[in-house]
């Protein structure tokens, strides 16, 4: 986590304690064993094990055209594309 992603959480954590709020966090880096599934790699893989079409392409639905946003309160962020990891 960089420094100032430590910084950030530190004070939102302040903020909610210091009006008499209980913060519970916890954080797992799973980045080397999740973050870097190629979504076009997985599928070529799927692919080549000659399974049934059906199940490859429920494969690719989950895979593919994946977009996400960050909620914060009310607040939403602009929807990105999700082309690596796993959900």
């Amino acid at each position: 986590m960089h420094t100032r992603h430590i910084h950030t959480v530190r004070k939102i954590v302040d903020q909610l304690v210091s009006s008499g709020n209980t913060a519970n966090l916890c954080a797992i880096n799973l980045s080397n064993a999740y973050d870097k599934v190629n979504h076009f790699g997985l599928f070529i893989k799927v692919m080549k094990r000659n399974i049934p079409e059906l199940i490859s392409q429920l494969i690719e639905n989950l895979i593919s055209d994946r977009y996400a946003c960050v909620k914060w309160n009310d607040c939403w962020s602009a929807e990105f594309v999700i082309n690596f990891g796993v959900r």
